[in-house]
């Protein structure tokens, strides 16, 4: 693992990508989703916490090149975009 983002390891990255999802399986917009059912409720309660697992996915896949290729690895931090935006989406218009 010698890959760095601002002169930090991918693995530290990483670690604090995985802190941060799991903080937000507790902290969560509860009141938005009183009245939420089906699938908005779910991209309500862990979409913000699915993004941030595939950051920390991605620091943890690129820094180890763990498949070999680090274009495997964008593919898991472009899928955090549209997951992202999806649950903006659903919180703006929740």
């Amino acid at each position: 693992m010698n890959e760095k983002f601002l002169g930090i390891p991918l693995f530290i990255w990483s670690a604090l990508c995985l802190g941060v999802a799991i903080i937000f399986i507790f902290v969560w917009p509860s009141q938005k989703a009183v009245n939420a059912i089906g699938l908005r409720y779910l991209i309500l309660r862990w979409g913000h916490s699915l993004v941030w697992l595939l950051l920390a996915l991605f620091c943890f896949v690129r820094g180890s090149n763990l498949f070999g290729a680090p274009n495997k690895a964008n593919i898991i931090a472009l899928l955090a975009l549209p997951t992202y935006l999806i649950y903006l989406f659903t919180i703006i218009t929740a």
